[in-house]
């Protein structure tokens, strides 16, 4: 009798644990972001949070944590317990480029849940409004004429713009002193205190500080001229055929729970459609590109293979 009554009360109490797993989220959840307040990532996942903020009403705490490009805040993810408390928001080049340049504690984009891709664009090339360099010609023949001379800061080690920024040394035939930074956070005062010569931001970052007149456009990396930017020319128009674009995607450790899953994708598929988003889009030269977990993790490995030959041909893989 005894060993029934307690066979009963272990079954009631795994049934209890299990409902109240199921009960997602009933803590806050954290989205960690590789960068510096103040720059894309930053900046888009804020807003997806706040428009979020009704769906997780313990909190939806945005973290950053920056360092080697982004890399750092999806090696924290890789050790956070798969539970859906913690997602990392973060470029594509962080699964599909890094881990082929770096050693870190992931290798793949296997390696990582992708749960939703959100937005896309493709960075731009600034230079301060009172830059001798009126245009990106002008910038690479002083750079011929003066080897070492031009500095360009980028967003990290690993990224799409460090790709962008070695493919258009080779197609020009210069040699730029490439300053890896934590973000447009900590670039743009570099910039504007004359510490760097140009800049590599990310299209939502280069909106405000072109309409304020605080910096010039020298070109896009993107294969046509970008919505958001009508009048910067591409890298393409002027010579060089250089554009490699970025994408945002959401991940999540392997083996997080289905329920938790599908609650984040569905939040933020509902925050993309709202029209606060695609105001702020618009405004941000932003496209929505939704993509479900299981797209978004075969985009990311095609973009793996894509990088491989062309990290070989400049020397940053054997």
């Amino acid at each position: 009798m005894k060993k029934q009554l307690f066979a009963a009360i272990l079954i009631a109490c795994i049934s209890s644990g299990a409902a109240a797993g199921d009960a997602y989220p009933s803590s806050p959840v954290t989205a960690t972001v590789g960068y510096v307040p103040g720059g894309a990532a930053d900046i888009i996942m804020r807003k997806l949070a706040q428009i979020m903020a009704p769906k997780f009403p313990h909190g939806l705490v945005v973290e950053n944590k920056p360092g080697a490009g982004g890399s750092v805040a999806v090696s924290i993810l890789m050790g956070s317990r798969p539970d859906g408390y913690r997602f990392t928001f973060l470029p594509q080049a962080n699964l599909a480029l890094s881990p082929q340049i770096n050693k870190l504690s992931y290798k793949t984009p296997d390696d990582v849940l992708p749960v939703i891709n959100t937005v896309s664009f493709s960075p731009v090339m600034l230079v301060p409004s009172n830059s001798p360099y009126k245009t990106l010609q002008d910038l690479l023949q002083a750079a011929k004429k003066s080897p070492g001379s031009i500095s360009v800061g980028y967003p990290g080690v690993g990224t799409v713009s460090e790709l962008n920024l070695v493919e258009l040394e080779q197609t020009a035939g210069v040699k730029l002193i490439n300053i890896p930074t934590q973000g447009f956070g900590q670039a743009a005062p570099l910039l504007m205190g004359n510490q760097i010569t140009a800049l590599i931001a990310q299209a939502s970052e280069a909106v405000p500080v072109l309409k304020s007149g605080q910096m010039r456009a020298l070109g896009s990396f993107s294969e046509t001229r970008q919505s958001g930017l009508p009048d910067v020319p591409t890298m393409a128009e002027q010579g060089e055929p250089v554009h490699f674009g970025v994408r945002y995607l959401i991940v999540v450790p392997k083996g997080t729970p289905k329920n938790a899953v599908d609650y984040i994708h569905d939040a933020v598929k509902a925050a993309l459609e709202t029209p606060e988003f695609k105001k702020f889009s618009a405004e941000n030269s932003l496209d929505i590109t939704y993509q479900d977990g299981a797209t978004a993790l075969a985009a990311a490995k095609a973009d793996y293979q894509q990088y491989t030959p062309i990290l070989k041909k400049i020397g940053l893989v054997e």
